[in-house]
């Protein structure tokens, strides 16, 4: 944990940024304009959400809150169990799974789109099953033959004593040795890279618009470089590559990496009062991965589950901490929406035939947190107030940079130009004090306790916010919580 840095050290720090962000990003060409995935956009992965649901959920509330892409689970065949991660294990890259059907899968890319969402798809091309068995669609298999598709010799055989992975430093073992038992493909091979390429073009033939590379760290990087050159040029990756022999750098040069520093420094700037303003200064967030391919992040499915990241399980913590991700221009952010679970492996709800039950959502979003939502029930905090209010206040600033920043107690703001202002309380107590904004005079509301406006005066007085002729505001901020203004959310 970073403490509170001295003025000396921290200026020391913010020199060394300056002049790193004047310097040319060696990823400069992972985004395109035509790409979904942007440091302008704004993204959720919806995990373990039906294609049915997923469609209306599209339609009725992720639109209209402004989020424009969604990454889904994987979409292929896969083995027969009643874990999440079933769908992890591929016998075939026929779209038919626990979720829905190839065409319940094609009409909600489609109604997503007209709802403007873009989806991002979760691509398993690693590996294969790790079993002989049936899949969900009837494919029967072995562990090295897939009929139609791969046999034996398509696959590494490593000369690891157990054939998987041993020593987590060798880069040949982490990209060619089995991960937890699972069939290796040989992602060298021409054939292999073709079978890819054929699957991750049906999908696009379906409208998908990017793919996220699951276990990308476990495939080399010329292997994956030519199964992405055969894609459009505006297909959106997203590679999963944790620390480890595979650097994450190389594969920033032809897409983007989740930001798991990030995600893994997050804890820190909540877990304890008025930490926020020393964990995630200027200074330190330059220090990151570059941000223009870097997927920013507060969790993922795995990291939900292996405790090194905040969860909805602290509901307060966990919602400052999308928002102040949101209000921040570093990467390219992603929200997470989940179920709740106390066992690692469990999946959400199923239905008598097995299939994964429709989510549905609770009542109040406000009231979504552990102990309320019953287990393999679907959290929806991509639903919440403080998150959506967000989203709509970061479209309203867009690249005004940040400035003018307030530090005092364990508040810790500042304002995006004359676009937006927001000031977080990370403390017990409540903040109170009158604090220097760069808006114009007017009566604003607060977008981090009211959600997206609908442009309707929709408003609370308790959430108003007055903002005087000299730029002072006002405020009365509850304790862990914030205040997020913006000329969108002015009143009057």
């Amino acid at each position: 944990m970073l403490s509170k840095r001295p003025a000396s050290s921290l200026f020391k720090v913010l020199v060394f940024a300056t002049v790193a962000a004047l310097l040319p990003s060696a990823s400069a060409l992972a985004e395109t304009p035509t790409q979904v995935v942007t440091t302008q956009s704004v993204g959720v992965q919806m995990f373990e959400w039906t294609w049915d649901a997923l469609a209306k959920e599209c339609t009725s509330n992720l639109g209209p809150a402004g989020y424009d892409w969604v990454e889904v689970s994987p979409p292929q065949e896969h083995i027969i169990g009643s874990q999440w991660w079933v769908h992890y294990q591929p016998v075939s890259y026929q779209i038919e799974s626990k979720l829905g059907t190839r065409a319940e899968f094609a009409s909600m890319v489609e109604t997503c789109g007209k709802a403007g969402v873009s989806i991002i798809a979760d691509a398993v091309i690693n590996h294969m099953a790790a079993s002989d068995t049936v899949g969900w669609a009837g494919t029967k298999h072995g562990k090295y033959d897939y009929p139609g598709l791969y046999t034996e010799a398509d696959f590494h055989h490593c000369a690891s004593t157990t054939g998987g992975i041993e020593d987590w430093n060798d880069l040949t073992e982490v990209q060619e040795c089995e991960l937890l038992g699972l069939s290796d493909l040989d992602t060298s091979s021409a054939k292999v890279q073709g079978k890819i390429v054929d699957f991750l073009k049906d999908l696009r033939s379906l409208g998908v618009k990017g793919f996220r590379i699951d276990a990308a760290k476990h495939i080399a990087v010329d292997d994956l470089k030519k199964i992405v050159a055969e894609l459009p040029s505006d297909t959106s990756f997203l590679f999963e590559v944790y620390d480890g022999p595979a650097a994450p750098a190389l594969y920033r040069e032809f897409g983007n990496t989740f930001g798991f520093k990030w995600a893994k420094r997050v804890p820190a700037m909540f877990d304890d009062a008025g930490m926020l303003a020393g964990e995630a200064s200027p200074a330190v967030l330059d220090l990151l991965d570059p941000a223009d391919s870097t997927v920013a992040m507060v969790t993922n499915h795995d990291t939900e589950r292996d405790q090194s990241a905040l969860t909805y399980k602290n509901k307060a913590k966990f919602e400052l901490a999308n928002m102040f991700m949101l209000a921040i221009p570093y990467g390219k952010p992603m929200l997470y929406s989940g179920y709740a679970f106390n066992n690692r492996d469990v999946a959400p709800a199923e239905q008598a035939n097995g299939k994964t039950a429709d989510a549905t959502c609770p009542a109040k979003a406000s009231a979504a947190t552990v102990g309320q939502v019953p287990l393999g029930k679907f959290v929806c905090s991509h639903r919440w107030a403080g998150i959506t209010g967000m989203i709509q206040w970061r479209d309203a600033v867009g690249a005004e940079k940040p400035q003018a920043f307030f530090e005092k107690g364990n508040a810790y703001g500042f304002s995006r130009g004359k676009l937006g202002f927001v000031l977080f309380n990370t403390g017990p107590t409540k903040f109170v004090s009158s604090v220097k904004t760069m808006l114009p005079a007017g009566t604003y509301c607060n977008l981090a306790t009211t959600g997206r406006l609908n442009g309707k005066v929709n408003c609370a007085a308790s959430a108003r916010v007055v903002v005087a002729k000299d730029g002072k505001a006002k405020l009365n901020i509850a304790a862990w919580s914030a205040v997020a203004i913006s000329k969108n959310s002015r009143l009057k």
